[in-house]
């Protein structure tokens, strides 16, 4: 993999392009939105934000949903903007991908079979944890019945994750690039992915989810999410954090599936409105 790969694919989430937002929105005349600037630095949330665009902190953040800022005020518009639909949203789909994890443990528990699950671009692998965990897994489960994987390209992530599981023989996380197929284990009971195709165009997610499907053996499951547009959020990120995603609803996701190899797919809504969350499989068959 070469360096300039592996920078490519892993900033696919860093949209920003101003070297300084203030010195941009005083440019566009936007000069009126500097004291909102300045007041949402104080949010840790918005400040990893225009930092760092879509960082797997920023994720990380949000499922959390513990505030955090400065001076107190920060503290405050934190907890205001973790109780935003939009965040609310996101954690949804967190919960949504640490579900199916449960589920998959369990059955393979119940059926006394091996089940190896991966989360791509894993960031602070917070699903596949809280998954082992909502599914039981502990002193009484046999490891070996569960195989559970992280895979991102930032070593940091990677380090905090082993941080986050502590559990030797049951986690793995290992450095590769999710758009590069090769890089993927395989043979996969189930792949979970949210946060990472809102940032990729058309091609580039239709490669994504190629590279899934041929990472699961036939029958293996897909899950999977689209962003739809919350107008406050989206203003707020666009003009203040320049963090640009690419919205995609129910139709659109399920095409982009359909187009990649994948079959019985199923998509709704979340109960904001905002995300679509889907279930994919790999066909018997499939080369």
């Amino acid at each position: 993999m070469t360096t300039i790969a592996w920078r490519t694919s892993r900033r696919k989430n860093f949209t920003r392009t101003s070297a300084s937002i203030p010195r941009r929105l005083v440019r566009e005349g936007k000069w009126y939105l500097l004291p909102a600037y300045a007041l949402a630095r104080t949010s840790d949330l918005a400040r990893e934000g225009m930092e760092n665009s879509g960082s797997f902190r920023f994720a990380d953040h949000i499922y959390r949903a513990k505030p955090g800022g400065r001076y107190g005020i920060g503290w405050l518009l934190d907890a205001l903007f973790l109780a935003l639909p939009a965040s609310r949203s996101m954690r949804e789909r967190h919960l949504h991908s640490r579900l199916h994890i449960a589920t998959a443990l369990r059955r393979g528990d119940v059926q006394g079979e091996s089940v190896r699950v991966l989360s791509v671009p894993c960031g602070i692998a917070r699903d596949l944890v809280g998954g082992a965990n909502d599914a039981g897994l502990g002193t009484p489960w046999p490891v070996a019945h569960a195989r559970l994987i992280g895979m991102d390209l930032d070593p940091e992530a990677l380090a905090l994750s082993r941080s986050l599981a502590g559990r030797d023989g049951t986690f793995e996380f290992i450095e590769g690039d999710a758009l590069d197929a090769s890089s993927y284990p395989r043979e996969l009971d189930l792949v979970v992915s949210t946060g990472f195709g809102e940032f990729l165009d058309d091609d580039d997610l239709t490669r994504f989810y190629a590279a899934c499907l041929s990472a699961l053996k036939p029958g293996g499951r897909f899950v999977t999410s689209g962003m739809s547009r919350s107008k406050l959020a989206d203003r707020l990120l666009r003009e203040l954090a320049e963090l640009h995603t690419r919205y995609r609803d129910a139709e659109a996701l399920r095409a982009a599936l359909g187009k990649a190899g994948f079959t019985d797919i199923v998509v709704h809504s979340d109960r904001y409105g905002l995300q679509s969350l889907a279930t994919a499989v790999r066909p018997a068959g499939t080369p």
